[in-house]
């Protein structure tokens, strides 16, 4: 009885040892676990609506507007010529040739426009700060080398036509023609037998364009020139003479 007691309790541990044993084995082969990765989220791309402002973005330079400089124009009147219009305004007739685009200067149609070329004509448009602060200002090209040279017409152009009112100061005018090209009557004289006599001033005439010289005192304008004597200048029968810069006779004409 004693010995089938040992038997059994011999039969039970080696059965737990058996299951024990097992149980390490089985827990000895098993991975260990790794651990779950974490899934990172990345957020989408932010659009932004048409009303919301980019502030990230550089903004843009802004603009500056030069000041344009607006050109001095002339109506042309009846009576006007190309030489009064440039010693009224102290341009040359050049650049009013020149900046006008005139085929033909001689002929100005009344009611046509001039550009007046005072300090030049310059309508600038809107640049950028960088390229008004970058960019050098041009080397302007000096007018006389790109303008074309006027050769005055020959002394027989230019005559005496009228003298009007002679002994009477107040109404005395002589008429100075011109017949064809340009003539400049700068330092030409008008004189007499008996010494009086007038010099003109810098004055451009066209073709069929004249002069009015008046022995009153006024003042002078490109179609009126006025002597500003006390007493008349000239006499009838007497004869006048009209002379060129270097001195030579343009024309003669007997006062009536």
């Amino acid at each position: 009885m004693r010995t089938r007691a040992w038997v059994i309790f011999i039969t039970v541990n080696v059965v737990v040892s058996l299951a024990v044993i097992l149980i390490v084995l089985l827990l000895w082969g098993r991975p260990l676990g790794s651990p779950t990765p974490t899934a990172t989220v990345v957020p989408p791309a932010r659009t932004l609506s048409a009303t919301e402002e980019v502030t990230d973005v550089p903004t843009a330079l802004p603009v500056a507007s030069l000041p344009s400089a607006e050109p001095l124009l002339h109506i042309v009147q009846e009576g006007d010529t190309l030489g009064g219009i440039a010693q009224a305004y102290n341009v040359s007739i050049e650049a009013l040739i020149a900046v006008n685009n005139l085929v033909n200067p001689d002929v100005l149609a009344v009611g046509q426009t001039l550009v007046i070329p005072i300090g030049g004509v310059h309508t600038p448009t809107s640049v950028s700060l960088i390229e008004a602060e970058t960019e050098p200002a041009p080397t302007p090209t000096p007018l006389s080398t790109m303008l074309p040279t006027l050769t005055p017409s020959c002394p027989p152009l230019v005559e005496i036509g009228q003298v009007l009112g002679s002994g009477d100061l107040a109404v005395e005018v002589v008429i100075v023609r011109n017949q064809g090209g340009v003539a400049n009557l700068e330092e030409w004289t008008l004189a007499d037998a008996e010494g009086n006599t007038f010099t003109f001033p810098a004055l451009i005439l066209f073709t069929d364009v004249e002069v009015r010289l008046h022995s009153v005192a006024g003042s002078s304008t490109p179609r009126d020139l006025y002597w500003g004597r006390t007493n008349p200048a000239w006499g009838g029968g007497e004869l006048i003479t009209l002379r060129d810069v270097a001195g030579d006779v343009v024309d003669t004409y007997i006062v009536p």
